[in-house]
């Protein structure tokens, strides 16, 4: 079994707020194959001021700049598909071709278009005597199921 102990905020892991943590079951055989961190309020007023702060640089930084990164981010999730697919298939149950075509796939095709739209789009727009510029304005926090 695996014991995760720390949360990934502000670049780095760091301990949870609170000492609660989640058992992750493989529905295959039920047997706990993880425990991690059980967050709580604490760790995402942590995660969101190191959004908050993190906004300035990431607005200043030019496109080209933002597609490296990001192109950067799907480098490693293929570098990790095999161990993000086995993991996904002990958590979901999920057969494996699926997880690795689905759970650790999807991540990686979108995360090349997103670099490619990075590096493609028109941040800055003549509209008739106007111009329009698309910038980063703010933090988006998202509930996701698992």
């Amino acid at each position: 079994m695996k014991a995760h102990d720390g949360m990934y905020i502000d670049g780095a892991w760091r301990p949870a707020a609170g000492r609660d943590t989640i058992a992750v079951v493989n529905p295959a055989d039920e047997q706990v194959i993880a425990e991690v961190p059980a967050g709580g309020a604490e760790d995402v007023d942590a995660a969101v001021r190191a959004a908050r702060a993190a906004l300035p640089a990431w607005a200043a930084t030019a496109p080209a700049e933002r597609a490296a990164r990001i192109a950067a981010l799907r480098d490693v999730l293929v570098a990790r598909k095999d161990e993000i697919a086995g993991t996904v298939t002990a958590e979901l149950g999920a057969p494996l071709p699926f997880s690795q075509a689905v759970h650790a796939g999807v991540p990686i095709l979108v995360a090349g278009s997103y670099a490619e739209l990075a590096a493609s789009y028109a941040f800055e727009e003549k509209v008739g005597n106007s111009t329009v510029y698309a910038e980063p304005v703010g933090v988006v926090g998202a509930i996701t199921p698992w």
